[in-house]
Formats: C-alpha cells, structure tokens, sequence
C-alpha cells in the first residue's frame, strides 16, 4: 500500500502547506509565459505543461539582488549585508530534470566558499516535483543518464496515477517528509496503477562525446566554427538553463553611497571575458559557443564529478536561431564514430 495524494485534495493541502508557514510555489502560466511563482489556490497551478518556459533555478540564484551597501566617509567605509528574505517555501510541480538542475548546482555554490544565499534558499524549500508522463522533441533526460521520473534533488517525487485522479506519493527525504505530515489526514493509504512513464528516446552517446571534448587535438577543430555560425550571442540559453550560474559583480551608486550587486552573466556574450586591456581571449563566438560545451560536459565534470546538464532542453527550445546542445552533441558523436 502506497499515499495516494487525489487532486481534489489538492487545494486542502495548498491551504495547510500555508497553515504551517510555507509560501507554496509552483508553475503557473501568464498569457505565453510559464514560470514558477507562489499561488493562494491550487487552481493557480498549471500542472499540464511538458515544462515550464523558466527554470527552478530562479528561486535560488535571482537574476539580480543586492550583497551589500555602503557608505563612504571621510575617514571610514561602512557597509551593511543584505540576507535574503527568510521563509519556508513548498515547490510543487518542478519536473525531475528542474530539480536535477539544482543537485548539479549544489556542489559549485558549496565549493571553495559556500554561498550563503544559495543554501539558505535550498534548506528553506522543499521540492515536491511530479514525474513526467509526456514530453516533446527538446526533453533529452535520457541522454544524461537521467530520466522522466528522476528523484535527483526532489524532497518528494508524484507519480501521476492511471485514470488521471492524483498521485502516488514518493517520500524521498526527511524534509519532504515533514512537509507532508501537515497534509497526512487528506493522503489516502491505496494502491493505485500509475501512469507509464513519457518515452525519451536517447539522442546522443554522452560518453562518446565527453572523450572527443577530452582530446585535447579536438580543441581547435574547424568543429567549432561550424556549429557556431548561426548562433547570435544572445544568452537565452544561459538564462533559462537550469545549471548556468555565471554572474557578475557591479556597484551602483556614487562616490559616497550605493549597493553591490549580484547580475546574472553569461559566456555568451563577447564581453564576458574582455579584458581591462582590450584582449578578449575568447573573442568569437564559437570559441565562446565551445566554452560553453567543453565547461558543461569536460570541465565542470572533471571538477563535480556530474555534468552541468539535466537534459530540460530549454536551450534549444527556445533558442531563436534553432541551436543548442542537443544538436552540437549529436554532430559530435558523429564526428567521432
């Protein structure tokens, strides 16, 4: 016998989740677009779609907040810290490869300096995320060695029943647990058939073209130069990835007072690596398309021990020029076969 959570329980269980001091979050759509974002009711969610347009990442690494402010006086600099809003937060609906994403993350923000704003966010919120049983042409979870119903940095995994009605409750921590002792009396002890699992079909060999991305001949390949021409540097691919975490460091204000930023940043662009000098050691895009690869599938890898990829797909789903890592992987595995 499992927990079964019934989706006409489910706004009971939003109202409880807010009883016991959690902001309930999940994906919601506004006219076209699809983000995460807290909700009253539970017919706020919008549970049907393949993916959400925004990925979970932006409710650990903002695009923007403020680190510090300061004063400066004649004879002293004061400053202040900024610390993220504490609360408890309930994230339901987030896919497998949204959570898988902050998993990946994880062990970067907790590095060489564990960033204070990540891992209070991440032991704040719990992650209930619901296993999919659809997909489209982008998902390539799969070929990550991941899959539709990964529990790789969920709290909780829902998995869809048969006939639609709910969701077999998958309790995966003792945090996910706690959270869902405040809905106990509405799961119902049964057993339920779920729902098959989407069907993902492998797009590339990962481990194929992780050696060519070793080989150090291949890092000057003509490869390159090929595969990039289309793209504009435009960074959406960053900034919907659910693992990119590149940012910058900015002051805004004046010689006396202001805050210290923290912006999102991406290698995309040209200025990303400009020098004060004026040398740019990654002045094209397709070295800047190649870092891009070789950091998510060599070298990110070779530091973590995971690649920096949970296989969403946004990155060619919403590219505007029709590109992204899916189709580079596959011309490599071609290149090296």
């Amino acid at each position: 016998m499992t927990k079964i959570l019934f989706s006409d329980k489910l706004d009971n269980c939003v109202t409880r989740w807010q009883a016991a001091g959690f902001t309930v979050i999940g994906p919601v759509t506004k006219e076209t677009l699809s983000s995460y974002a807290a909700v009253e009711h539970a017919s706020d969610f919008d549970l049907g779609i393949v993916l959400p347009d925004r990925s979970l990442k932006e409710l650990f690494f903002p695009q923007t907040e403020p680190m510090l402010r300061y004063t400066i006086k004649q004879q002293a600099i004061n400053t202040e810290d900024f610390t993220p809003p504490s609360g408890k937060r309930l994230i339901i609906g987030g896919r497998p490869c949204d959570a898988a994403g902050l998993s990946i993350d994880d062990p970067l923000f907790g590095w060489d300096y564990k960033d204070k704003y990540w891992f209070q966010r991440r032991n704040e919120s719990v992650i209930v995320t619901i296993a999919c049983t659809k997909a489209d042409d982008f998902c390539l979870c799969t070929s990550l060695k991941l899959a539709p119903d990964s529990t790789n940095g969920s709290d909780i995994l829902l998995r869809p029943l048969e006939n639609n009605s709910g969701w077999e409750v998958e309790e995966l921590t003792d945090r996910g647990r706690e959270a869902f002792l405040a809905i106990a009396e509405l799961l119902l002890e049964a057993s339920e058939p779920t729902a098959p699992m989407a069907v993902v079909p492998e797009m590339f060999d990962l481990d194929t073209c992780v050696a060519w991305l070793q080989n150090p001949e291949n890092f000057e390949s003509k490869f390159w130069k090929d595969i990039s021409m289309r793209c504009i540097g435009c960074g959406s691919c960053t900034y919907l990835c659910p693992t990119c975490h590149c940012f910058d460091i900015q002051d805004e204000g004046d010689t006396y007072s202001g805050i210290r930023r923290k912006n999102w940043d991406s290698c995309s662009f040209a200025l990303f690596t400009m020098h004060t000098s004026g040398h740019n050691p990654r002045s094209t895009q397709s070295a800047r398309w190649r870092q891009r690869i070789m950091h998510k599938f060599n070298y990110f890898p070779g530091k973590f021990n995971v690649n920096s990829c949970s296989g969403c797909g946004r990155c060619s789903r919403q590219c505007p020029v029709d590109m992204g890592i899916t189709e580079t992987l596959q011309k490599i595995s071609t290149l090296h076969s």
